[in-house]
């Protein structure tokens, strides 16, 4: 195996993936990461790369890369310790998305009382939500 294909099989652009191998102990290797640009890229992405497998051998760089990218995975694996950091790190994933897809609540305070009032209120909920302050 050369330098390049070891470097694109033990790496990654996802950064929950490159957070859950580190914390199993996989090194990042020599140079840890590229920020890259262009090439039909919005913004830039950073690519992650990683060492083979962890000190102790325990754990290989490209089978928890392959666990990750398996939905099935932990459920075969439950005592797993990347079991219990996948799923952790995909329920903050579906937490944020759910956060992202609320409406925000502005918090509104006239005569030492307080409102909460979504920011897509009609005119007339927001009226009635001002009268009562």
């Amino acid at each position: 195996m050369n330098a390049v294909s070891h470097l694109s099989s033990t790496a990654t652009s996802n950064t929950c993936l490159a957070a859950a191998l580190t914390a199993v102990g996989i090194p990042l290797a020599e140079k840890p990461f590229v920020r890259v640009v262009g090439d039909g890229i919005r913004g830039e992405r950073v690519v992650w790369f990683f060492d083979p497998q962890s000190p102790d051998g325990k754990f290989q760089t490209k089978e928890l890369i392959t666990a990750w990218n398996d939905d099935a995975w932990h459920l075969a694996n439950p005592e797993h310790p990347f079991a219990y950091i996948k799923c952790a790190l995909k329920n903050r994933e579906r937490l944020v998305d759910k956060v992202k897809q609320d409406v925000p609540l502005a918090c509104v305070k006239r005569r030492g009382k307080i409102a909460l009032l979504p920011l897509d209120a009609s005119p007339r909920t927001e009226d009635l939500f001002l009268r009562h302050l």
